[in-house]
Parts: C-alpha cells; sequence; structure tokens
C-alpha cells in the first residue's frame, strides 16, 4: 500500500518532488482525480487539483462523485487522486457510488493513493475528527472510515487548533493522530510511515 496523505495536495514543492520520485516515470501512469460538488463554492477548487495533475504531464480522468451513481465498473488507475471537501459527504457518495470497496481494493493491490485533505481523513479508522471542521449536516450515522491506515489525518493544522486535537487526542488514547500543517503530508507504505 502507499498512500501520501495532505492538507493541500502538491502546492509544496517538497511534497510534489517526493510525489514525483515514487515512480521510475510518470509518462505511462493513469491517474483519476475524483471530486465532489456538495456546494457551489466546491467549484472553486477544480482547476487548481487540474493543474497540479496536469503540470506533472500525468493523463488523467476525473469523477464528479457526487453526479455518478454506481462506479462499479470503473476502470483500473495507478494513481487516484482524491480530493477534498466535506468528509461527511465524501464518505456517503463513497459508499453509494461503490468508490469506498473499489479504492480500498486499489489500493490493497499496490495502486498509488493520494488524499487532499477530507481525502486524507477518510482513509483512517473513521472520520469523527471532521467534526472539528465540517458540519455533519447529512446526519451521516456511520463513520467509520475506509481503515486502509491505523492512524488518523488531522488536514490544515494550525496552531489556534492545538486545544481542539489535545482534547480530540485524550479521547483516541493509544492511536495515532497525525495533525498535518498545510505544508505537511505523511507518506504511508505498508508499515512505514514517513512525514514530510
Amino acid at each position: 500500500m502507499k498512500l501520501l496523505l495532505t492538507s493541500t495536495g502538491l502546492t509544496n514543492q517538497k511534497i510534489s518532488n517526493f510525489f514525483v520520485a515514487q515512480f521510475d516515470s510518470l509518462e505511462n501512469k493513469t491517474a483519476c482525480l475524483i471530486f465532489t460538488i456538495k456546494d457551489e463554492s466546491d467549484w472553486q477548487w477544480l482547476p487548481h487539483y487540474r493543474e497540479e495533475l496536469g503540470g506533472l504531464g500525468l493523463s488523467y480522468d476525473q469523477i464528479n462523485i457526487s453526479e455518478e451513481n454506481n462506479l462499479s465498473n470503473l476502470k483500473e488507475y495507478d494513481i487516484y487522486y482524491v480530493c477534498g471537501g466535506n468528509t461527511f459527504y465524501i464518505l456517503d457518495r463513497m459508499r453509494k457510488t461503490g468508490l469506498d470497496r473499489i479504492l480500498i481494493d486499489a489500493v490493497k493491490k499496490g495502486k498509488f493513493y493520494l488524499g487532499v485533505s477530507a481525502g486524507s481523513n477518510i482513509v483512517g479508522p473513521d472520520i469523527k475528527v471532521a467534526s472539528l471542521g465540517d458540519p455533519n449536516d447529512i446526519n451521516l450515522d456511520d463513520l467509520t472510515g475506509l481503515k486502509l491506515v491505523s492512524c488518523i489525518t488531522i488536514p490544515h493544522y494550525d496552531k489556534k487548533d492545538k486545544s481542539a486535537i489535545e482534547k480530540f487526542k485524550e479521547k483516541r488514547k493509544g492511536e495515532k493522530v497525525i495533525p498535518l500543517t498545510d505544508d505537511q503530508a505523511v507518506f504511508i507504505e505498508d508499515d512505514e510511515m514517513v512525514l514530510i
């Protein structure tokens, strides 16, 4: 398994270079840009995500899981770039489209997962920490994540969040909780973890 979990994708040059270094070449790799549009304001991020992948010379398809209803025939990609948004909504849409199972199978087969913001948080044991920043306005009851990693990532960490994060950590004793600033990422390969 190879997962690069970020707050802001490949905006930081060090993170971008690290990502590129994971491949002999990106020339023949295929990527899938996975995003949601819950609110009209979500459209503003799409050009940024496209630019990141296109800037690397990656060939990619894009899927708006807000519109898709059944992804059971989704072709296999080398890289899955899972964008941010409202974590509760994204998890709900993943389940309703079957994308959750597709991603779990793909990552277990060795395909690369690049998470951005909510896309990073969603791969852990659960998404309870998302309530620190996202409203659960769809009333999602089952907050179980994709369980691809045992750690809990908290994207967009800022010093003003320290108290809330400490309280969250207290409730999750014995679990690895990784707050990530917008300039940090964590790379997880099987049981190895590297903070970038």
